[in-house]
C-alpha cells in the first residue's frame, strides 16, 4: 500500500511538472509567434523596398520617355523641314513607339493607386497630384499623349519647327509634365521612407518583445526548474549521504561497523606510518554477555549494548573512532596516542562501564586489550595484537586492561602485567 506521504510528494511533482510543461509551452509559442512577426515584418519591409524601387524606376523611365519623345519631335520637325521622307519614317517609328510605352507605363502607375498592396494605395496626396491641381499629372500626362500623337498626323507627319502647336507640346512637356512627374517621385520616396519607418518601430518592438518572452522565460520557466534541480540535487545528495552513513553505522548501538572500521583503520594505518605518528588500538569485551541475554531477555541485552555506546561515544575525543566490532565486542581507534595514554583512556573506560548500572538494574563490566601500532605492521597484525591483549585480560579474571606487548593470539596473559580494577 502506497505511503501517503510519498502520493503527496507524487502529486506535487506532477502538479510542477504540470505547470512547468505549460509554462514552457507558452514561451515557446510567444517566441514562434514574435519569430514569424519579426520575419513578415522583415519580408513587409523587403517588399515596401521593392516596390518603391520599382515605381521609382517606372518614373523615372516615365520621364527618359518625355524627354525622348520631345526630342524625338524635334527631329522629325527637322527631317521634315529637310524633306528627308527615310529619315522621317524612322523618326516616326521610334516616336510612335515610345509614346506607346509612356501610355502603358502611365496606365500601370493608375492601376498602382487602386492597387490594396501598394504605397499608393493610402496615400490622398499622391491622388491630389494624379487627379487634382495645380498638377492633375492624370489630365497632364493624356493631354501630352494626344498632343503628340497629333504632331506626329500633321500634315502627313510634316510638322514645321514654327507651328505653335508644337511649341507649345514642347513647353509642356519640358515644364508642367516633367515637374509632375518629379512631384510624384518625390511623393512615393517620403510614403516609402514612411512606411519603412514604421516598421523598423515594428521591428524594434518585436525585438524588444522577443527579449522580454526571453527574460521572462528565464523568470517563469528556468529560474523555477533551476531551483528545482539544484533543491533536488541537494536533497538527493543528503540522501546519498544519509545513506551512506546508514551502511557504515550499527543500527542498534550507533557506532560505525565493521565495514567502516576496515575502511577507516586501513586509512589511519597509512597516515601513521607515512607521518610516523602514534596510533593506538582499544578492544574491549563484555563481560559475561550471554548471561545477561539468557538471564534477562535479548531486549535488555540491546539497552545495555546501546547505553555503554554512549557511554563510550562521550568518554572518547572527537578524532576517536568507535567501531562495533563483532556481537559484543567494541574497538576504539585513537591516532596520535601511544601504548600509555591508551592504557589510560581504557582503564577510563573500565571505571565508567562499571560505576553505574545498566537499564533494568544490570550491573555489568568490561574486559579491554590495548596495542600501539608498530612500524611496518598492518591492520590485521595490530588486531591480532590487541585481540591477544584482550582475551589476555578476560583470562586474567575480567573486569581489567591488558597492554599487548609480546602477547600472541594463544597466550593465556600477556608480559606486562594487566592494570586491574580497583574494587
Amino acid at each position: 500500500m502506497a505511503n501517503p506521504q510519498q502520493d503527496d510528494i507524487a502529486r506535487r511533482n506532477r502538479r510542477f511538472k504540470r505547470s512547468l510543461t505549460l509554462r514552457y509551452i507558452a514561451a515557446l509559442t510567444l517566441a514562434a509567434a514574435m519569430a514569424l512577426t519579426s520575419y513578415g515584418l522583415f519580408r513587409h519591409s523587403m517588399d515596401t523596398i521593392d516596390q518603391a524601387a520599382a515605381t521609382t524606376a517606372l518614373f523615372g523611365s516615365q520621364r527618359l520617355l518625355t524627354q525622348r519623345v520631345l526630342a524625338q519631335c524635334l527631329l522629325l520637325a527637322a527631317a521634315a523641314a529637310a524633306d528627308d521622307d527615310e529619315q522621317r519614317r524612322d523618326i516616326k517609328g521610334r516616336l510612335t513607339q515610345a509614346v506607346a510605352v509612356l501610355t502603358v507605363n502611365h496606365d500601370r502607375l493608375l492601376a498602382d493607386l487602386d492597387a490594396p498592396d501598394s504605397l499608393a494605395a493610402r496615400s490622398p496626396e499622391l491622388r491630389d497630384i494624379y487627379f487634382k491641381p495645380p498638377y492633375d499629372l492624370d489630365r497632364a500626362m493624356r493631354l501630352f499623349i494626344l498632343n503628340t500623337r497629333a504632331f506626329i498626323d500633321t500634315e502627313a507627319a510634316r510638322p514645321a519647327l514654327s507651328d505653335p502647336a508644337f511649341r507649345n507640346l514642347l513647353a509642356f512637356g519640358e515644364n508642367e509634365l516633367l515637374r509632375d512627374l518629379n512631384a510624384v517621385v518625390q511623393q512615393y520616396q517620403r510614403l516609402a521612407l514612411s512606411r519603412l519607418a514604421v516598421l523598423r518601430r515594428l521591428e524594434f518592438a518585436a525585438a524588444a518583445a522577443m527579449l522580454a518572452i526571453l527574460a521572462a522565460s528565464g523568470l517563469v520557466v528556468f529560474r523555477p526548474m533551476v531551483r528545482r534541480i539544484c533543491a533536488d540535487r541537494e536533497s538527493l545528495q543528503g540522501a546519498n549521504e544519509a545513506l551512506a552513513e546508514l551502511a557504515v553505522t550499527d543500527q542498534l548501538t550507533g557506532a560505525y561497523n565493521r565495514l567502516k572500521f576496515h575502511e577507516v583503520m586501513t586509512s589511519q594505518v597509512s597516515r601513521a606510518a607515512r607521518y610516523n605518528e602514534p596510533l593506538a588500538v582499544v578492544m574491549f569485551d563484555i563481560d559475561h554477555f550471554k548471561a545477561v541475554n539468557d538471564t534477562y531477555g535479548h531486549a535488555a541485552g540491546d539497552d545495555m549494548l546501546r547505553e555503554i555506546a554512549r557511554r563510550v561515544s562521550a568518554a572518547t575525543r572527537g578524532v576517536d573512532w568507535f567501531f562495533r566490532y563483532g556481537g559484543e565486542e567494541f574497538v576504539v581507534a585513537a591516532p596520535h596516542t601511544n601504548l600509555g595514554n591508551a592504557a589510560l583512556l581504557a582503564e577510563k573506560l573500565r571505571q565508567l562501564i562499571a560505576s553505574a548500572p545498566f537499564p533494568h538494574g544490570i550491573s555489568g563490566s568490561i574486559s579491554l586489550g590495548v596495542a600501539q601500532l608498530r612500524p611496518g605492521e598492518s591492520v590485521d597484525e595490530l588486531m591480532i595484537r590487541v585481540d591477544a591483549a584482550l582475551y589476555a585480560a578476560k583470562n586474567s579474571g575480567r573486569n581489567r586492561v591488558a597492554m599487548a606487548q609480546d602477547c600472541q593470539a594463544d597466550d593465556t596473559k600477556c608480559d606486562q602485567p594487566p592494570i586491574e580494577s580497583n574494587e
